[in-house]
């Protein structure tokens, strides 16, 4: 086979996506630290989820698996560096530039593989929703020290508080494997990664003292069920597959020859299934994020869906025919647009937010007081009576380390520690795909359902190979026509940037100057513009800069910043020669303006009704009341059943609820003397406990060897107790019937929690500390000696605590008598 024919079939293989997922099983207690505590509190808190969970972070699953596939890479190359398997290793999760010795000299290999977070599974999420107590109770806060090594004793002031999760928890993290080879290259794909699974022992923090130990699984229901290490024992190692870039290209040329200006829309919805990091900047240690998704990190997931459908999708983006504007935050369920710089609001009655005056300073004077400009935020688009309703995107911080072989922990090497600012999960954005009628029409006839190719998941942004960068891509309308009609008013043009703007001077260097703003409009508009001149306190124009700085993913170098005027800004124009012709607007309204307008800059809207009148005068837009989401979990109430796993970790959790909610309950009986005496018939008398403290600690010895309502060892006791006359004679003459009913009847200590209960404000009694269906009747049979014996035992401390109590006032009494009688002596 000549060389030609090894590069055709080299473009011939195809590249593969395998979906499968690793089920990780935590046999005890576990820990992995969000970085963050609660001051004078818990010192480390577990970190945990969007629905308030603990999960295992993909950074961390992935850290762990990399380090055992590295080990048995190791193994099999016979300590080689670079043997096979370990090139196997960085195919699978990427090359690591940061630890190169030498320069490299070809771009680094991306990872193969992506590693989700592991989440609790679906219905256990559901029923925890459901019922708060129980959800609380998957957590615990265990105490520790640290050992002064010298002494090998408790150092002082060291003692410490974390916030643990219970053992027994059963997890699972959705994998995708990219493969570009055979059927063997993706059997040693494969092994590797089984085999370093079963190495995994465990995992989180404190795992080398005790928490954390685990089983790893991978579970692929299309892999036919084999011992992967003896297919590693019995085959010879695959070479990697040999990574390429895709061609893309198609037959079909475009024409750009008499074009059809109109354009054809389509609107996307995108949602965060994970947090989202679009980089902004780096400030110190913390990678910032914008609050919108950039044109340019869609437009290659969506040329790439497009490619193949009969058109040269290269040619459009060179010539601007398809343009794919940034995805904004949804608002009102519209594509939100960013605040215009030109309102602003009263700093002590609020704004858009709480429903205060805004005012248009193009319009309006300054009035009295300090007002503040907009500097965040989305508006939708308004009617010329209310105000634009208004929000903002929620942000998340996730902290992260990166782990030095050598040491085991993070150091300022390879980057220390770490936080990502993200966009929440969740959160829902909208684009807009624009394309001319003449794509659109070739789209059409090549495939009539074009559009519907751009639904389903994608990963975009910063570390999107693991806990972030997750969305859903969603089109939520058929392709329709543009249609923009902006009227010009006292020859006045208001120009309102919806996106960045990147211009260039005469000498073609970037520039932020509103003159080459002008200059770009009269080459467009065929009109000689200049800027309004202000009257009074009135304002022209206001306007900011905003710098972007780009990043090479793969070589993780950095790329030209881009800097151009930010969105928001806003100018008002005065047409000094010529007249505007709307067709003209509504062209340039479609496709913008500046460099780079195909991944979403240069979107501008002239005259908007919004910055054309006063804004102080109109009235706020009413919020509708949405209980639906309320009202939603009030009538869902899951619970589980048929899933073993399920149902044992469930029984878990359930115990521990159980066992918090009955000590407050049992102490809630015991301070309230009306009950103890229901209970036991316990008082005092003469100032002399009846039965006698002795009597009542004999009792809670005999109490604690009980183990169900069958055990005769309390009958026993209370039938020699009555016998002995010296002894029977100190209780009370109903006390001992009543303890002989409590300990006989196996409801009626249910029957005492269960009216605690319905005083602490838990109407459904046991109901909402229960999650699966033979929860209740399982427990009650369960912890019933349990129950008793916390009862009994609060119901002893209260009265221990009232006689102590009653007697000091009788001792102090006694001394202020006896004082009394030495001062008359």
């Amino acid at each position: 086979m000549n060389r030609n024919q090894n590069k055709q079939a080299k473009n011939k293989q195809t590249t593969t996506t395998e979906y499968f997922s690793i089920k990780i099983t935590l046999l005890n207690d576990w820990h992995i630290g969000s970085g963050a505590g609660v001051p004078g509190d818990i010192d480390s808190l577990v970190q945990k989820d969007q629905n308030g969970l603990p999960y295992i972070p993909a950074k961390t699953l992935t850290g762990i698996l990399r380090d055992s596939c590295e080990l048995v890479a190791f193994g099999l190359d016979n300590g080689a560096e670079d043997g096979l398997w370990q090139q196997w290793v960085d195919y699978l999760f990427g090359e690591q530039p940061s630890l190169a010795k030498l320069p490299i000299e070809k771009a680094p290999i991306p990872a193969a593989l992506s590693i989700r977070a592991a989440y609790f599974s679906e219905p256990f999420v559901a029923a925890l929703n459901s019922k708060p107590n129980v959800k609380n109770a998957i957590t615990f806060i265990k105490p520790g020290i640290s050992i002064d090594p010298v002494s090998g004793c408790a150092k002082e002031d060291f003692l410490r508080f974390e916030e643990v999760v219970r053992g027994g928890a059963v997890l699972e993290a959705k994998c995708e494997l990219s493969l570009l080879g055979n059927k063997k290259q993706k059997e040693a794909a494969y092994a590797l990664l089984a085999s370093g699974a079963k190495l995994v022992e465990r995992l989180g923090g404190k795992r080398r003292r005790g928490t954390g130990k685990c089983t790893l699984v991978i579970q692929d229901n299309n892999q036919p069920a084999i011992n992967w290490v003896d297919w590693i024992s019995k085959n010879q190692p695959q070479t990697i597959p040999q990574v390429s870039e895709p061609d893309n290209r198609t037959n079909t040329q475009y024409i750009t020859k008499n074009k059809n200006t109109e354009w054809v829309e389509v609107n996307l919805e995108i949602t965060t299934k994970s947090p989202l990091i679009i980089a902004k900047r780096t400030v110190g240690n913390i990678v910032e994020t914008l609050d919108y998704i950039p044109g340019t990190h869609l437009l290659k997931l969506i040329i790439k869906k497009l490619s193949g459908l009969g058109v040269d999708l290269s040619q459009a983006i060179a010539h601007s025919d398809i343009i794919l504007t940034n995805a904004t935050l949804q608002v009102n369920q519209q594509q939100g647009r960013p605040v215009p710089l030109a309102l602003f609001y009263e700093k002590l009655g609020g704004g858009l937010d709480k429903g205060g005056k805004v005012y248009n300073r193009f319009c309006e004077d300054e009035p009295g007081g300090q007002l503040k400009g907009y500097r965040a935020g989305y508006i939708t688009s308004v009617d010329e009576k209310t105000l634009p309703k208004y929000a903002t995107v929620k942000m998340t911080v996730g902290t992260h380390n990166t782990i030095d072989d050598q040491v085991q922990r993070p150091t300022g090497d390879l980057g220390g520690i770490y936080s990502y600012e993200a966009i929440q999960p969740g959160t829902k954005f909208q684009a807009s795909l624009k394309l001319r009628r003449d794509i659109a029409n070739v789209l059409d006839n090549n495939h009539q359902n074009w559009h519907t190719s751009l639904c389903g998941d994608y990963r975009i942004g910063q570390s999107k190979k693991d806990d972030y960068g997750n969305i859903h891509i969603k089109v939520i309308n058929y392709p329709k026509s543009t249609h923009q009609h902006s009227t010009i008013k006292n020859n006045e043009l208001t120009v309102w940037l919806l996106s960045d703007i990147l211009l260039r001077d005469e000498r073609l260097r970037p520039t932020t100057d509103i003159n080459a703003l002008k200059a770009e409009l009269e080459k467009h508009l065929q009109v000689k513009l200049a800027p309004k001149d202000c009257q009074e306190q009135k304002l022209s124009f206001i306007a900011r800069t905003h710098r972007i700085d780009s990043w090479q993913v793969r070589w993780g170098l950095p790329r030209p910043s881009l800097v151009g005027l930010a969105a928001g800004s806003c100018i008002i124009f005065t047409v000094t020669e010529g007249t505007i012709k709307p067709e003209l607007l509504a062209e340039i309204e479609a496709r913008g303006i500046g460099e780079r307008r195909v991944e979403g800059y240069g979107q501008i809207c002239f005259n908007a009704p919004l910055l054309i009148q006063p804004t102080s005068t109109l009235q706020t837009p009413e919020n509708p009341k949405n209980n639906q989401k309320e009202d939603s979990l009030k009538a869902v109430n899951y619970q589980l059943e048929d899933d073993q796993n399920l149902i044992t970790y469930a029984r878990i959790i359930e115990q521990a609820a159980w066992r918090d909610i009955m000590h407050q309950a049992s102490l809630y009986l015991a301070t309230d003397t009306q009950f103890r005496k229901q209970i036991l018939d316990i008082n005092i008398e003469n100032g002399e406990s009846k039965p006698p403290m002795s009597q009542l600690g004999s009792l809670r010895s005999v109490l604690s060897h009980i183990k169900s309502p069958a055990d005769e060892s309390v009958n026993k006791w209370i039938e020699h107790l009555q016998k002995t006359t010296n002894r029977a004679e100190k209780w009370p003459s109903s006390s001992l019937n009543q303890l002989r009913e409590l300990i006989n009847n196996p409801t009626v200590i249910w029957k005492y929690l269960s009216l605690a209960l319905t005083n602490l404000e838990h109407k459904d009694g046991f109901s909402e500390f229960t999650i699966t269906q033979t929860g209740e009747a399982t427990l009650k049979q369960e912890l019933w000696a349990e129950a008793i014996q916390i009862l009994i035992d609060a119901c002893i401390r209260a009265h221990k605590r009232e006689l102590e109590k009653h007697q000091k006032i009788v001792n102090n009494r006694a001394k202020n008598h006896g004082k009394k009688n030495s001062i008359s002596n």
